[in-house]
């Protein structure tokens, strides 16, 4: 709380010593409007160019038309107006007069629907969304600014096709079409064309981003495949934050967010210029607040309990420097910081607490016309970051993660004429984990990866209104054997300027992860009354994959596949070799002495007393069963019965000896996707967005999944022989009883909720590999096979009134689960089968005032991601948010913004915190 008085402080300060200043400029007010209908005109630029001809100062226009350009200094601007589907504006000159408003109007003639922004990132330039091969959504500045939010995720919970999965205030993952995890990284997120993943592990961590909200000039996503573009892991989409220019956004901006569970969120953007070529910005952010609690039975079962702390805190911060060297090209360069002080970060192997994780990240990108070239840099530091399931461990679980990636990439393109486009480009990426033996353990040393791919893309104009659009690319991984082609064909077809149909096909796909590869990483330990116990390990899947030990030497009874086991309790030269899988073979050489040394002969003098019997009889009666138990006979009609671990309970769940199947070589996962879709405007007022598709995922890598299970006796057989065995000594009747109650100590009860009723495991059938250690009970990645589903997204945006704006979106996907089908695990698509919204927005520029309320609802569905399985239910919520900038006060505004304003409390994934009400207020103030 120290750091933030004194930030606020030194905020306080800068806004004393800058209002003289302020007090010297003067600034530019207005709307803008449509010509043929009178309403305001949203999401125009205006600029303001002085006498040299160099942007003094911008603004974008809200809903409703409005604009105001703050902090111009006193002289003479014109004054220019830019919207897609209009006209330019004649332009206008000024008088800016020191400490006084400049009102000035303009008026479009519309060529087109107001509601089609430019993007970039569907087809690598800039295009109108009705033009992109691709299904587009562009979150703009002032929506962003307008919202008081504390992750870029905030912003994209109503976007047909997106799914934002929060776990508490802070933590949340963003995938595109489902196929989500716990911790995911599936949708390929871009900040100024950089990757915005943690590098190596290849996940996308919101918080970790060091661009704040107040530099966001909009947010692009693009739903469905976009490898041949963007190359791997660009399977189920890509969304791109792009920053604000300094040249077009001069100016300080500071913010205050404070809001309920004691969050406060401070932030400092300043923008300007040396001269007309260089340009410089930089942005601030603190954030804290106490989270939702959350717990973990698992991590509240071990020794010492293990505790959360839920207090949450994150720096950010960017640094941008523009040099214009030419009238067409444009040197930048870049330096984020993010850093993450406490959270709870859930992961596949169970929760981590976040401390002090760092992520870093440096670019250097140039464009002239056509041709761009970039290279950047990223970093990540865990600092103590611990996993909670490992904080008994000697090593306090602490995770090392000081990876880095390495990227290059060029790109350019030329025109044949009027009809036919090319862009063509070559990506290089290098991705160094270094965990110092924690993450990738024994594979620390070999574990780096290189990616290297090119691509060509074409753009055809068949007819006037009709274009072709293709590409190919090919891409090689380093440790994979060979190279990945991902092709893309479709036609777009624009009968009006504000009117777009696509049918596209696209192939794309993903490359094993570094922990898909190189994993090895003890993650909790399973303590066995009786026993040595079993750790649990998390193993990436080697090139040779991973085999199980079976056949004539562990064919001896036990399961009818052959398999081999390893038991700690069976030792051969000071090593656990594999024996066969047979419980009932050692029985008495290793699950009685384990019974006895875990009290069997207590508890039964202890039933015996309960029946009646006095102390001394209860003993002696207690001893004849024991000794009875040793010399009979080798139970050789005693079954094995095989359990695997579930990691999100800590039971075992029965499977069959089919399910034990070995694993082989990661495989890239394909996805090849057919799309149409339609993009428009009906009636001047109504845009609609209409997507159907249909996928299918070849070779879909699962997530964590326990691979190894344990060896039981089998209760039903076992209690048949101790009932037989014990019947001379204790008669029928009570041998029955007896018998059922050794049976249920040693062979456990499936699914029993705590250690006691978990029975004994006598081995796990193992995997014949070096990494595997005998007493491992194993995690590990398999390709699933062949997943088919298909789905739509629909939007709608309808202007009721000029100041009125209802909007709705819808999104379906044909399936939520896919059975194992032979796989020998099920695969869900860890997100929803339908969700949709429904939001009104008012927007008055006379009053400085808008105001939105929306409704969120999203359908239950199965989890299943690494240790979280369960079932999510369904739930809705309502969101409602106001924003003000009074006329007395120019430069300011004024937002309050709530989430789950109703408090309805529910749980977006397992493993997450139970979400309710967050109410966040923005105090801002530019100049």
């Amino acid at each position: 709380m120290t750091r933030v008085l004194k930030f606020l402080l030194v905020l306080l300060a800068f806004v004393a010593t800058t209002s003289a200043a302020q007090a010297q400029t003067g600034y530019i007010t207005g709307s803008v409007t449509d010509a043929s209908t009178g309403t305001g005109v949203g999401g125009a630029t205006v600029l303001a160019r002085n006498a040299s001809g160099a942007v003094a100062g911008s603004a974008t226009t809200n809903g409703d038309g409005g604009y105001r350009i703050s902090n111009v200094a006193a002289g003479n601007y014109t004054i220019e107006v830019r919207a897609i589907g209009y006209t330019a504006a004649g332009q206008q000159t000024v008088v800016v007069v020191d400490g006084a408003p400049t009102m000035l109007s303009f008026t479009l003639n519309p060529s087109a629907v107001r509601l089609n922004p430019v993007q970039v990132t569907a087809g690598g330039v800039e295009e109108k969304a009705t033009e992109a091969p691709a299904s587009i959504s562009v979150i703009p500045r002032e929506l962003v600014n307008e919202r008081p939010s504390v992750t870029v995720a905030d912003h994209l919970r109503a976007t047909p096709g997106v799914d934002v999965v929060s776990g508490g205030i802070l933590q949340s993952n963003i995938v595109a079409r489902g196929f989500n995890n716990i911790f995911s990284g599936s949708l390929l997120t871009l900040t100024d064309h950089r990757f915005a993943f943690v590098p190596s592990l290849r996940v996308n961590v919101p918080y970790l981003t060091p661009t704040t909200n107040e530099d966001i000039e909009r947010i692009e996503v693009v739903l469905g495949p976009g490898s041949a573009l963007y190359g791997p892991n660009a399977a189920s989409g890509v969304m791109h934050v792009i920053t604000r220019s300094p040249f077009d956004s001069r100016g300080t901006t500071v913010t205050l967010d404070a809001g309920n569970r004691s969050l406060l969120r401070t932030a400092l953007r300043h923008a300007g210029t040396v001269s007309e070529r260089l340009g410089y910005k930089a942005s601030f952010e603190y954030f804290q607040a106490d989270d939702w609690e959350s717990r973990d039975e698992f991590e509240l079962s071990l020794t010492p309990a293990v505790r959360r702390t839920f207090d949450l805190e994150k720096f950010s911060g960017e640094a941008r420097v523009d040099f214009r060297a030419t009238e067409n090209t444009t040197i930048i360069g870049t330096y984020g910081r993010g850093q993450a002080g406490n959270a709870i970060e859930p992961t596949g192997l169970g929760a981590a607490q976040v401390r002090d994780w760092v992520f870093n990240t440096y670019q250097l990108r140039a464009t002239n016309r056509r041709a761009f070239a970039q290279v950047f840099f990223n970093q990540s530091d865990a600092g103590e970051t611990f996993l909670l399931r490992n904080r008994n461990r000697p090593d306090g679980g602490v995770i090392v993660d000081r990876s880095n990636q390495l990227v290059a990439q060029a790109q350019h393109g030329w025109a044949l004429g009027g009809r036919q486009d090319f862009i063509y480009g070559i990506d290089y990426q290098v991705t160094t984990p270094r965990t110092e033996g924690t993450i990738n353990g024994r594979n620390e040393d070999d574990d780096n990866v290189t990616e290297i791919g090119g691509y060509l893309h074409s753009k055809t104009q068949l007819l006037p209104t009709v274009n072709l659009v293709a590409a190919i690319r090919l891409d090689k991984h380093s440790r994979l054997d060979d190279a990945v082609w991902s092709p893309r064909a479709g036609l777009v077809w624009n009968p009006s300027e504000n009117q777009g149909f696509r049918a596209t096909y696209n192939r794309a796909f993903s490359t094993p992860s570094t922990n898909n590869l190189f994993l090895d990483l003890a993650v909790a330990s399973i303590p066995i009354p009786g026993t040595p116990g079993y750790t649990v390990r998390t193993l990436g899947t080697p090139g040779e994959g991973f085999q199980f030990r079976r056949g004539p030497t562990c064919a001896a009874g036990g399961t009818g596949a052959g398999l081999c086991m390893r038991s700690p309790f069976i030792t051969a030269g000071g090593t656990q070799p594999f024996v066969p899988a047979n419980a009932g073979a050692i029985y008495q050489t290793v699950a009685l002495p384990v019974a006895l040394a875990n009290g069997l002969q207590a508890q039964l003098q202890a039933q015996f007393q309960a029946a009646g019997q006095t102390p001394a009889q209860a003993a002696g009666t207690a001893q004849a069963v024991v000794d009875r138990l040793r010399t009979a006979p080798a139970p050789t009609n005693v079954g094995t019965d095989l359990r695997t671990l579930n990691p999100t309970t800590g039971r075992f769940d029965r499977v069959n000896e089919s399910s034990v199947q070995d694993l082989t070589a990661i495989l890239p996962t394909t996805t090849e996707t057919y799309e149409v879709g339609y993009r428009g405007a009906l009636m001047r007022r109504l845009s609609v967005q209409v997507d159907v598709w249909s996928q299918r995922r070849k070779n879909f890598v699962s997530p964590l999944l326990v691979s190894t299970p344990n060896v039981f006796l089998d209760s039903p057989s076992l209690t048949t022989y101790l009932t037989t065995t014990l019947t001379p000594t204790l008669g029928a009747p009570t041998a029955a009883v007896v018998a059922a109650g050794i049976a249920a100590g040693m062979s456990g009860v499936p699914n029993a909720p705590t250690a006691a009723t978990r029975g004994i495991p006598l081995g796990v059938v193992n995997i014949d590999n070096a990494l595997n250690n005998p007493t491992d009970i194993v995690l590990a990645y398999r390709n699933f096979g062949t997943v088919d589903l298909w789905g739509s997204d629909l939007g709608a945006d309808f202007a009721l009134t000029d100041r009125i704006t209802l909007a709705g979106t819808y999104s379906y996907a044909s399936k939520d689960f896919f059975p194992a089908e032979g796989a020998g695990f099920d695969i869900a698509l860890n997100a929803p089968a339908g969700k949709g919204s429904v939001t009104g927005r008012f927007a008055s520029m006379q009053s400085g005032f808008t105001a939105e309320i929306r409704n969120r609802w999203v359908k239950g569905f199965p989890a299943n991601s690494g240790v979280y399985v369960g079932e999510v239910p369904s739930y809705s919520m309502l969101d409602a948010g106001i924003s003000m900038r009074p006329s007395l006060l120019p430069g300011a505004m004024i937002s309050l913004n709530a989430t789950n304003l109703l408090d309805k409390g529910h749980i977006e994934f397992i493993g997450g915190a139970t979400i309710g009400r967050l109410i966040m207020t923005r105090l801002q103030y530019s100049f």
